[in-house]
């Protein structure tokens, strides 16, 4: 396939039989409040920016603040690891892998980091992007966290980097069972422009502290934000309903082109 023609992002899942990532969803799998659905275009736009990645299967991991022990769901016996590979996956892979990489069937699906209750979770994901093209992993946005374990955040060129996603969490509780679903989304991936966060771009940055400096486009802006919030029954949904029809036309400019 030409690169032209591929699409914007390649998701490989390359442990047999696990969740494949789809679309993030603007109603959160179904839990925000249907006011918040029908006004708050900000926050159901945050939700369904991007893909949500899974665990690979249901399982459980305890920490007892020094050693990290696992199960896979159902079973009754913890077995304490420094990494783990994914059952049935060094046949599966050997099957199919190239004999000079064979060697790399041992990847780990868990791993414990040097840090105390650091934990690397690879879901079987590798991720082809666009050039210049990066992706964040973060945790699922807006959706309430589990008190028990935290995401943490990483960008990945996924441009060049066609290897594992390996996802950091940091295990929060001790002495008692942390369990991850299939179902579930573990994190999300949202495609982020590798210029966004070069240091040219952060370092463009202007902080105004003084209303005398605004200039009179600025004013102008502000005003219109302002009336288009509080015009008299077109307050609620007002900046939905605006964003869809500046969506409109950027997309009738487009098709003109």
């Amino acid at each position: 396939m030409e690169q032209s023609q591929e699409p914007f992002i390649t998701f490989f899942q390359l442990y047999p039989n696990a969740p494949a990532p789809r679309r993030a969803d603007p109603m959160l799998l179904g839990s925000i409040p249907l006011r918040a659905h029908r006004y708050c275009e900000p926050f159901t736009t945050g939700c369904g920016f991007g893909w949500y990645g899974f665990p690979p299967t249901d399982f459980a991991l305890l920490w007892d603040g020094t050693n990290v022990f696992w199960k896979v769901a159902g079973e009754t016996h913890w077995q304490q690891f420094d990494t783990v590979v994914f059952p049935g996956f060094p046949e599966h892979y050997t099957r199919y892998a190239p004999a000079q990489i064979a060697k790399f069937a041992g990847t780990p699906f868990l791993a414990q980091a040097p840090e105390a209750g650091i934990i690397q979770i690879w879901t079987g994901l590798m991720i082809k992007t666009r050039p210049d093209w990066a992706i964040l992993v973060r945790s699922v946005a807006n959706m309430p966290r589990d008190p028990a374990f935290e995401v943490l955040d990483g960008i990945i060129e996924t441009d060049w980097w066609v290897g594992p996603v390996v996802t950091p969490i940091r295990l929060c509780k001790t002495d008692q069972p942390i369990l991850f679903r299939s179902r579930r989304p573990l994190f999300q991936i949202q495609p982020v422009l590798k210029s966004a966060y070069d240091d040219a771009t952060l370092e463009s940055s202007l902080v105004v502290d003084d209303l005398a400096a605004l200039r009179s486009d600025q004013w102008q802006a502000f005003e219109d934000a302002m009336v288009l919030r509080n015009t008299p029954g077109a307050r609620v949904g007002s900046y939905k309903l605006e964003r869809r029809r500046r969506s409109g036309i950027r997309h009738q400019a487009g098709k003109a082109k």
